[in-house]
């Protein structure tokens, strides 16, 4: 048997990977030979995980199709439409049993080879507003998992599911884990902007460092393009403040190592949002603005209303009111508590890479 995968970011890329360590093990379990497993996308995102996973990389050329103006969307139509040339050539030569894509632009050549090929194809959404890449797919793909319910109208309701976001194991608490908040001297307050980080977040930050510094210890992933500028900032500002020993700062961290001991996430509202709300961590979400990126806001919302999250927007980032709302989470126990515990109802995330990884294996044997 084999199976593609095809997804663009990290936000696709992680989800993806979780299925297949699924795959790994339900194929163990069912008694059936390892599939061989590929990656379609325009690049490899992290080549050491793949390996880990035995998946290979096959390089596809994909251009993104931008919701704001930009003079690279005519050379990027360019390089998606050699892209699905390409695709249809390298798909065909592989000829997978079963397709699963996650969305993002640079999965759409391999799901346009697939449906010219006829490949069974089954397609995550993340977002409670589909993706175009995904919102199309939709129309052919044998099954549909979901993250948000509020997406289920954009598709047909017979081959749709809400299975919740599929999570690495790495990356999930252990089995009955209760978040106990005030137990630490110190809360932690962990600032995360997405694999890349967030500059508009780190700006913000930077305005009210000193005084978050005061009540609280930092874990701020700041990404690697913004890494040696925030050092040399943070440094200049922090350079005499008594806790400046208690702010942590990288380019890139390894999330699994802090869920289980921050107390609060400031973030973007991508999908990482899913682990939080499992790890029972209340969340402070300010989404990208919807002339960038149209799921941001309603996914935060989403959040905010399951009760895991409060939302500030980006045109109220000011210190008083980032100080004020973060002060209304942290200090009020009782609001603290039930945030943390509306964090139970995304349970089913725990199975949902299980859950697509059968329904992978099923579709494959079948085909």
């Amino acid at each position: 048997m084999k199976i593609v995968i095809t997804g663009a970011g990290g936000g696709h890329f992680y989800p993806l990977l979780a299925v297949i360590e699924r795959v790994r093990k339900e194929a163990f379990i069912q008694k059936i030979i390892q599939p061989e497993v590929f990656f379609l996308s325009d690049k490899s995102y992290d080549e050491k995980a793949l390996f880990g996973l035995q998946i290979k990389f096959v390089q596809i050329p994909a251009g993104k199709l931008r919701v704001y103006a930009s003079l690279e969307t005519v050379t990027d139509i360019v390089k998606t439409f050699y892209g699905v040339v390409v695709a249809i050539i390298k798909l065909y030569a592989i000829y997978p049993d079963v397709v699963f894509a996650k969305g993002g632009y640079a999965s759409f050549p391999t799901l346009f080879a697939a449906r010219f090929l006829s490949i069974p194809v089954v397609v995550h959404e993340s977002d409670t507003v589909p993706g175009r890449t995904t919102k199309w797919a939709g129309r052919f793909a044998s099954r549909i998992a979901l993250s948000y319910a509020e997406a289920a109208p954009f598709y047909p309701h017979e081959h749709t599911a809400l299975t919740g976001q599929p999570i690495r194991e790495l990356l999930l608490p252990p089995e009955n884990f209760e978040r106990v908040y005030g137990a630490k001297e110190r809360p932690v307050v962990l600032i995360i902007g997405g694999s890349q980080g967030s500059k508009t977040l780190n700006e913000a930050i930077l305005r009210i460092l000193p005084e978050l510094l005061n009540k609280y210890d930092i874990v701020h992933q700041t990404g690697e393009a913004n890494l040696e500028e925030m050092k040399q900032v943070t440094a200049s500002i922090l350079r005499d403040h008594t806790y400046k020993d208690h702010y942590f700062i990288d380019g890139f961290i390894d999330v699994g190592i802090f869920y289980s001991k921050v107390d609060l996430v400031i973030t973007r509202a991508g999908s990482m949002m899913f682990e939080m709300a499992v790890w029972q961590i209340p969340m402070l979400v300010v989404p990208i603005p919807e002339s960038v990126s149209r799921d941001q806001r309603s996914n935060a919302y989403a959040m905010a209303g399951r009760g895991v999250a409060s939302v500030l927007e980006e045109n109220n980032l000011s210190p008083t009111i980032m100080m004020t709302e973060i002060g209304r989470i942290m200090d009020d126990k009782e609001n603290y508590a039930k945030m943390s515990q509306a964090g139970l109802q995304f349970e089913t995330s725990r199975t949902a890479a299980s859950t697509i990884a059968r329904e992978l294996i099923r579709i494959g044997l079948s085909h």
